[in-house]
């Protein structure tokens, strides 16, 4: 709430929140109380759009870059290993598959298996965001 609305007090033209809900009703309700309390607009455009392996597909097709930056899904995403990794990458080796199948992983993230920041994505950015450095942190909680 307090990021939005001092964005909003910073960029008064802002009518709209766009946001990656995807299958999560409360991430994409908990958003929509928040856009409601600044009188915004909550935009949800892949709200159940697809199933989430071909979402996931379309998005790297259409150039989408991003890379996880926080995993919660052991044993199947390890820190050392995935983390600074791309969704392109960890998907097209495999690897989200073979943990779909073996653990019902969420390929898009939904069930909190990992968090993104996306770098690039022409269709929508302008300039890219380039990491200079990475450190991976392991915490326990």
């Amino acid at each position: 709430y307090e990021a939005l609305k001092t964005a909003q007090e910073r960029f008064p033209s802002i009518t709209a929140v766009s946001s990656g809900a995807i299958l999560s009703t409360y991430q994409r309700v908990r958003i929509e109380n928040v856009c409601s309390r600044l009188g915004l607009t909550s935009l949800s455009y892949l709200w159940r759009n697809a199933p989430q392996k071909e979402l996931l597909e379309k998005m790297i097709d259409d150039g989408l870059h991003a890379v996880l930056v926080k995993v919660a899904c052991p044993p199947g995403l390890i820190p050392q290993k995935h983390l600074n990794k791309s969704l392109y990458a960890l998907h097209s080796c495999g690897l989200f598959q073979r943990l779909h199948d073996r653990y019902q992983f969420h390929m898009c993230g939904e069930g909190g298996e990992y968090e993104t920041l996306v770098l690039d994505c022409p269709s929508v950015f302008k300039k890219r965001l380039v990491l200079d450095e990475v450190e991976i942190v392991e915490t326990d909680d």
